[in-house]
């Protein structure tokens, strides 16, 4: 295994603990970040934001979910495709009715239009100061990240709690970029 592969596997075990105490101290995160987000007006009227189901001890996002909603923003969540191939992007209403997907995930039915976001929240497993982000080692949102930026403007923000951030994410060259992180104590702006 490569390096960085390794330096990969040994952060994400280790960080998958941490992110387990952090959720456990901080339950309503969820609301905090959703607060923050929306007054820092990261979801613009005419945007498609992409968010997530949380599994396990992800930052939950629902909160963002359903107040994007109820301010009459598009929300779009992720379908896990097989491996290799980038996210599709479903849309998702509050008569929605999610199905299980592959690794815990939940998600639209494969009947609910596919939406590109302009705006997308990602889970992660750590950050660090400068926007790199670790994730689960699929590639899924490296790769969906690729293709949205290659056809035109999109936005990446990382949801996470404070105690996510690290030194330095180990990165390769097919890592994307975050342009910011939100977390219950703030949002931060990267450059990218």
């Amino acid at each position: 295994m490569a390096p960085i592969q390794d330096a990969k596997k040994s952060l994400r075990r280790d960080m998958r603990r941490r992110r387990r105490a952090l959720a456990e101290a901080a339950p309503d995160a969820g609301r905090v970040v959703a607060n923050i987000a929306l007054a820092e007006g990261l979801v613009g009227r005419d945007d498609v934001a992409a968010l997530y189901w949380p599994m396990g001890e992800e930052l939950d996002a629902r909160p963002l979910i359903s107040a994007l909603l109820a301010s009459g923003r598009r929300v779009v969540l992720p379908a896990t495709p097989p491996l290799g191939a980038p996210l599709a992007f479903r849309r998702y209403t509050p008569e929605t009715t999610l199905r299980p997907g592959p690794f815990g995930t939940h998600e639209p039915p494969p009947a609910a239009p596919e939406c590109a976001p302009t705006v997308v929240f990602a889970p992660l497993l750590a950050f660090d100061g400068v926007g790199r982000r670790l994730g689960y080692g699929g590639g899924y949102y490296d790769r969906s990240l690729a293709k949205l930026r290659a056809a035109g403007d999109v936005r990446a923000y990382g949801l996470a709690f404070a105690g996510q951030e690290v030194p330095r994410a180990p990165t390769d060259a097919l890592d994307q970029p975050l342009d910011g992180v939100v977390t219950e104590r703030g949002f931060r702006q990267f450059r990218r």
